[in-house]
């Protein structure tokens, strides 16, 4: 996009040089590709004065010219046949590079030198307005006004002493497509305020809103939708400076209403259309979907096909315009326009951009509203277009704008966490100072918490949506060259590392184990996503209805991965995953966004039956006690005995006979076979069982520290015990008061039989154990041994009703 140097310095105040300003512009993230200083382009260019023309004396087709080029005269052959004396021309003297070389098929510049034409000696040359790129026009020389004077710098004469930036917009940055959002950038280096120009208009006392009525029929393609009624409009070319400054960014003039609309488009960036209001039936504005295959002749005189997503402008009985793409030639401003409508609207980006690539039709009003305009300005910039055509031609401006509303924008308020922007930037600023880096881009803000700002976004920037953004502005404010590169390295012996080999570890261990490694996509659809009964996080722009929410919880999409294995002819399977889950909800990390948890995850998956189980074994489908063991297992190896399943029936939306696990204390995760209906939607046949953990708290009880002991140099004593419970009294909780009761000396406990039958009770059951006492610095007695095996009986008597079975 082209901003003119001088333009910026109708909006805020600053002395930069052209390379402080490319410098400046870069260090916040604007990429000016080029500038071009328009004085230099002219360099050695003169107004001159001819002051005789004569017949070349060896070419009936050229003359030979007198000039007056301020300090001398010199003499020129020329070939346009309009030149004549007394005429101020533009003069090229020798050195100065042409823009355009019209006998050049590209019309590429080249440098001018003294040569020799037919045998007369030129020392200059007289331009056309085609040869200065200041139009197509090549028969004849540009002919100045009588009053320039001979010798002035044809650059000072032309106003072409302004420097023009070339400056490559990203899409997010939609408020920087104009002189005034430029400028707001300006003024955060300069530090100076952006001035905005003021509307003062001359009404009339007829209401707009008895002259012309504005229907939105698609509310969401068109939002807001404002105009602005004048009459009495006289329509002619575009005073000088008006021309001279669309031509600076390359913006043809045509005349003074469409010039108006363009410029209003270049300050303040919202695109601006002109009606011929005389040719709108019943005066009447239709914001609609156009009808599939519907017929349309735009501006440039071409017949489009529309399809039923194209955003149409139309009046009571016809279209009128393609919604933000352009016009049509029914209702275009022509000399005869005497009254007019000027249309300042918001439409939806997403509509625009797809109707601007269905039809390969890209304007500067596409370009614009395709990346996001601001819907608080329509009807401002609607005042500010009617005020200028009011100076202009005299026009009568109606009393009141009309200002119809799709629906109504909210506030977009988004809090700020100071603690987050300093860790995400490496920075130690304050509340304060946050404020005030925020308050120079726009944005108000105010304390709601210690630690937090609630900040009010303004309408122009569509870009700032979340917390990151926040802090990207506190960083472009702040300055980039002021965050400190620190790279820091050291050794710390006194803390574990093994922290950092969790996930290397648990790959290593299952895969060791026999178990396949699986990866699914964390993107899943919103049906799918939903299975775990929990509040999704959906994407905003997602790539697909297949990709739209985020997953919470990795069984879905392992579910996924067991039917493609079986629909592929592996029915035993023995996966695991490492991966992240999404939640909604608080957050402790500095990191996650507000109002979002991100959690990484173990999966442990069995399924199906094996093949062989090798020689005299038979093979047995997969059930929960085999995941069961593995996870025992592996929690046994990485967190010792610091574990414990919790038996009872968990609630869970994707398992039924749930067992809770527990690390040091805390809910790590849960065990069970995946519910029938899951697996037949999912097409599988077999049982499935899962088990999934909080790979942050495993990891936790993986890094607890660890106390060695040497080997035992005392024998061990055992003795086996049956105990006759009720059924209803859990193994666990028996064996747990076996552990507590027989410390320090009990070694170890292992379940050896389980055994029910109505001659030990009726809803009794017998559990036999295997019990393994030894001293780390005697040989225990029979008399300590039968001590141990008193105070075990009695306990688990008194707290499980336990009977030591005879």
């Amino acid at each position: 996009m082209k901003i003119s140097h001088s333009w910026l310095q109708k909006y805020v105040d600053f002395k930069f040089q052209p390379h402080e300003m490319v410098e400046g512009l870069t260090m916040l993230g604007l990429e000016v590709e080029s500038f071009e200083d328009l004085a230099k382009k002219y360099d050695r260019f003169v107004v001159g004065e001819v002051i005789e023309r004569a017949k070349h004396p060896n070419a009936d087709r050229l003359t030979l010219c007198k000039v007056n080029s301020g300090k001398e005269v010199q003499e020129i052959v020329c070939g346009a046949p309009n030149v004549a004396a007394g005429q101020k021309v533009a003069v090229a003297l020798v050195g100065a590079t042409i823009p355009h070389n019209q006998h050049d098929p590209d019309g590429n510049p080249f440098v001018l030198e003294r040569a020799k034409i037919r045998g007369v000696e030129s020392n200059g040359m007289i331009c056309s307005a085609f040869e200065l790129g200041l139009g197509e026009d090549s028969s004849g020389i540009i002919v100045l006004d009588s009053g320039a004077m001979a010798g002035t710098p044809l650059a000072k004469y032309l106003g072409q002493t302004d420097v023009i930036y070339e400056i490559g917009i990203t899409p997010n940055r939609a408020d920087c497509l104009s002189h005034i959002g430029i400028a707001r950038e300006v003024g955060l280096l300069s530090e100076k305020k952006v001035r905005i120009p003021r509307v003062r208009l001359k009404e009339s006392t007829t209401p707009s809103a008895r002259q012309a009525k504005i229907m939105i029929e698609d509310k969401d393609g068109c939002p807001r939708y404002s105009a602005r009624v004048l009459r009495n409009v006289k329509i002619e070319p575009s005073p000088k400076w008006l021309q001279d400054l669309l031509t600076s960014v390359g913006i043809r003039p045509i005349n003074n209403v469409v010039d108006v609309t363009n410029y209003v488009l270049m300050e303040t960036g919202q695109p601006l259309h002109a009606f011929d209001y005389d040719k709108l039936a019943d005066h009447t504005i239709v914001v609609k979907r156009a009808k599939s295959g519907e017929k349309f002749t735009t501006l440039d005189g071409k017949e489009r096909t529309l399809n039923a997503e194209t955003l149409m402008i139309c009046d009571a009985q016809r279209p009128v315009a393609i919604a933000g793409v352009m016009g049509g030639g029914n209702s275009e401003i022509t000399n005869g326009t005497t009254n007019i409508l000027i249309e300042s609207a918001f439409f939806d980006p997403s509509s625009i951009r797809k109707t601007s690539k269905y039809l390969g039709l890209s304007t500067e009003a596409s370009y614009r509203f395709e990346r996001g305009t601001d819907i608080g300005i329509t009807t401002y910039a609607a005042d500010r277009a009617a005020q200028m055509i009011q100076e202009l031609t005299g026009a009568e401006v109606l009393k009141g704008a009309l200002d119809a509303r799709g629906r109504k924008q909210k506030e977009l308020k988004i809090k700020l966490r100071v603690s987050r922007t300093n860790r995400v930037l490496g920075t130690g600023l304050t509340k304060i100072q946050i404020k005030d880096f925020l308050s120079k881009v726009g944005i108000i803000s105010k304390s709601l918490a210690k630690d937090v700002l609630e900040t009010l976004v303004p309408t122009y920037r569509i870009d700032v949506g979340q917390e990151i953004d926040l802090i990207e502005e506190v960083a472009r404010v702040y300055g980039y060259n002021n965050i400190e590169t620190k790279t820091i390295s050291s050794i710390d012996f006194s803390n574990s590392v093994f922290a950092d080999r969790v996930e290397t570890d648990v790959r290593n261990y299952f895969s060791n184990a026999g178990f396949n490694e699986m990866v699914a996509n964390s993107l899943q659809d919103a049906a799918t996503a939903a299975l775990p009964g929990l509040p999704t996080v959906k994407m905003l722009n997602p790539v697909s209805v297949e990709m739209s929410t985020m997953r919470t919880s990795l069984v879905p999409g392992a579910l996924q991965i067991v039917r493609h294995n079986r629909n592929h002819g592996n029915k035993y399977l023995r996966l695991f995953e490492l991966g992240k889950v999404y939640s909604v909800g608080k957050s402790t990390s500095a990191e996650s966004l507000e109002g979002f948890r991100e959690e990484d995850r173990l999966l442990i998956l069995m399924s199906g039956k094996p093949v062989t189980a090798g020689t005299g074994i038979q093979p047995h489908e997969t059930d929960i006690l085999d995941l069961k063991g593995e996870v025992e297992a592996f929690l046994a190896k990485v967190c010792l005995d610091k574990y414990r399943f919790i038996s009872y029936d968990t609630r869970s939306a994707l398992t039924d006979s749930t067992i809770s696990i527990e690390i040091n204390g805390l809910g790590a995760g849960v065990l069970g076979r995946v519910k029938g209906e899951l697996t037949t939607k999912f097409d599988i046949d077999d049982p499935v069982f899962v088990c999934e953990l909080a790979l942050e708290i495993l990891s936790k009880g993986m890094q607890s520290a660890r106390r060695y002991v040497p080997l035992p140099k005392f024998p061990s004593v055992t003795r086996d015990l049956a105990f006759v419970v009720d059924g209803s009294v859990t193994q666990q909780s028996l064996e747990q008061t076996i552990r507590e009761s027989g410390k320090p000396l009990l070694a170890s406990v292992v379940l050896f039989d389980e055994y029910r039958d109505d001659r030990i009770g009726a809803g009794k059951k017998s559990l036999a154990y295997a019990l393994e006492f030894q001293s780390q610095d005697h040989t225990l007695t029979d008399r300590e041994s039968d001590q141990l095996i008193t105070r075990i009986v009695d306990a688990a008597r008194n707290e499980c009703g336990a009977v030591l079975r005879s």
